[in-house]
């Protein structure tokens, strides 16, 4: 069995991206040539060893987020053989083992064989110990990694799981939006840290005790002779990698889906089903009310919550702790806003087949108060977490110089984005896996990549009022022009969140079975209207059909050349 889900797993990989698969291998052989670099050019036995545990700490971290980042490219997923009648237990075997077979594996390996370096120039004799513990380093990576992205699925089964996701996706969005910030202060303390290693203090006792660190302590205990210490660290690696293998097969092996019961003796009153009845009893409040529970309680956008969340504090971190720009931190909130936009931009795809609903029950004002309602409630779930990350980083950072820039900026960020993110969604829906058949974080959302951008272009140039007073009230502070910043920030959300919103609704007017043919059969069966939005919605819904004609064609060629 090891071998077919071995075979099954190169399978996925040669019908993924080929060109994100060399960038891939690129960037590993890079990073493993860094690896052993540092090692050999480090001033000192210590300096060596410090600088090992760090880079074989971030190597763990690496093998742990790289499924996340890659999408869970070539991982099989426990649901795949859910209905198979075969041993469950040796299907979690499987899927492990599955892991360690590929290129992106091999790199790790070489990279914790770096400590042979440590160890020729400390004793020679010590490099049984490298032989011994670079695999064990190997298997607690990367059964770390299977581990993580297989409890990304479970993870959308509860709240504690939808929050580890949440960490995770803020932190990677954080690192491709503000990454430079933190990789131009660790490039410039590079020098530093190869010439002095890391300073005695919290942040080396807990590298040493991070289990990755454990071979490269036993390599530095045997050349002083003491052997049996190695052995213990050893050991104790071992141990760990054997209670990490049992929990990530017991992890993998795959279960029934169980029906979660409602409690016993609750029920669901009238005044939570219309919001406490701070709702006005409308078509509208219906919306409000529907949405807000919907993006509160369905794992997938609760995971669009935490993820802007999470984003919106590691950049205000990374900030902090880059030194030369810490005074951004104080403008988190906005990124939290700005989230926002790209966490609605695909509503009616996130709702999958049950668009039916609005076309069934549509009258004349229903498509105005779905809209409406949509861009209220995404600014009632989004803006308390923004303003409480803006108090926040403003009172760490004392520069309460920027309150009037972002007391002005977020309304009009909010107002602006919630707009332009309920056009890309009516325009450009792409329904990914259907509602009730997701399984990974990823599943809620199809081909997005052009609605990014064109959520980023319309918020650009909605915000370019406000952008323009901001600049103004930070160039020539006084009071009187902070009121007109503010004053303007909240006219300029508020027309332009009305403008593109009102751009929706005249989009989805007579254009809702279109949204729902996309979604359910991937096609549009009636004939296309001329316009700007037209062409938007027909560009995507083509890349969508020529992307899954360029799969089918691919999985065709595999099946050809293997028959020849």
């Amino acid at each position: 069995m090891d071998r077919i889900l071995i075979s099954l797993k190169f399978t996925l990989l040669r019908n993924s991206s080929k060109g994100l698969r060399i960038v891939g291998w690129v960037v590993g052989a890079a990073l493993v040539a860094a690896t052993w670099l540092s090692a050999a050019i480090a001033s000192g036995d210590q300096v060596r060893g410090s600088v090992l545990t760090l880079t074989f700490a971030g190597w763990v971290v690496g093998a742990a987020i790289g499924p996340v980042l890659m999408s869970g490219s070539g991982a099989l997923r426990p649901d795949y053989f859910a209905l198979l009648p075969i041993d469950r237990r040796a299907l979690g075997r499987g899927l492990l083992v599955s892991t360690f077979v590929g290129i992106g594996s091999a790199y790790v390996l070489l990279a914790f064989a770096s400590a042979a370096v440590h160890a020729l120039l400390l004793d020679p004799a010590s490099l049984v110990i490298v032989v011994v513990g670079a695999p064990l380093t190997w298997v607690f990576a990367i059964t770390i990694s299977r581990l993580v992205y297989g409890l990304l699925g479970a993870a959308m089964r509860s709240k504690i799981g939808v929050e580890i996701a949440g960490i995770q996706f803020g932190l990677m969005f954080a690192a491709i939006f503000t990454g430079w910030m933190v990789v131009q202060a660790a490039v410039e303390s590079i020098p530093a840290l190869v010439r002095d290693g890391l300073p005695a203090g919290p942040i080396t006792a807990v590298l040493d005790a991070f289990p990755s660190s454990w071979p490269v302590l036993a390599v530095e205990r045997a050349a002083l002779g003491d052997w049996t210490g190695a052995a213990l660290l050893l050991a104790g690696l071992a141990a760990v990698d054997a209670l990490l293998v049992l929990a990530t097969i017991a992890a993998l092996t795959p279960r029934e889906n169980v029906v979660a019961r409602r409690r016993s003796g609750h029920r669901r009153s009238a005044r939570l089903v219309d919001g406490g009845g701070l709702l006005p009893a409308t078509q509208l409040g219906a919306v409000i009310g529907k949405e807000y529970r919907q993006w509160t309680r369905d794992p997938w956008r609760s995971l669009e919550v935490r993820s802007g969340v999470w984003t919106g504090i590691a950049i205000g971190f990374f900030a902090l702790v880059s030194g030369d720009y810490s005074e951004l931190a104080a403008f988190s909130g906005l990124i939290v806003a700005f989230m926002m936009s790209l966490a609605a931009l695909n509503l009616y795809g996130q709702d999958g087949s049950a668009v039916w609903q609005t076309i069934v029950g549509q009258d004349a004002t229903t498509i105005r108060s779905d809209v409406r309602g949509r861009q209220w409630a995404v600014v009632l779930v989004f803006l308390p977490h923004a303003l409480l990350i803006t108090v926040l980083f403003i009172l760490i950072t004392q520069h309460f110089w920027v309150v009037p820039a972002v007391v002005a900026a977020l309304p009009a960020l909010f107002g602006v984005g919630s707009g332009a993110a309920l056009i890309t969604s009516a325009v450009g829906v792409s329904p990914g896996v259907d509602p009730r058949r997701r399984v990974g974080p990823n599943d809620a959302n199809g081909n997005v990549s052009l609605h990014v951008w064109v959520v980023m272009i319309l918020t650009a140039i909605g915000v370019i009022p406000t952008a323009v007073v901001v600049v103004w009230a930070l160039v020539a502070p006084s009071a009187a022009v902070s009121v007109v910043a503010v004053a303007v920030g909240v006219l300029n959300g508020w027309l332009v969140a009305w403008l593109y919103g009102r751009i929706a609704i005249g989009y989805l007017a007579d254009r809702m079975p279109d949204v729902y043919s996309r979604i359910r059969y991937g096609q549009v069966f009636r004939g296309q209207k001329t316009g700007v939005l037209d062409w938007l919605a027909t560009t995507t819904l083509k890349g969508e059909q020529q992307m899954l004609a360029r799969r089918q064609k691919e999985r065709q060629d595999t099946i050809s050349a293997r028959a020849k």
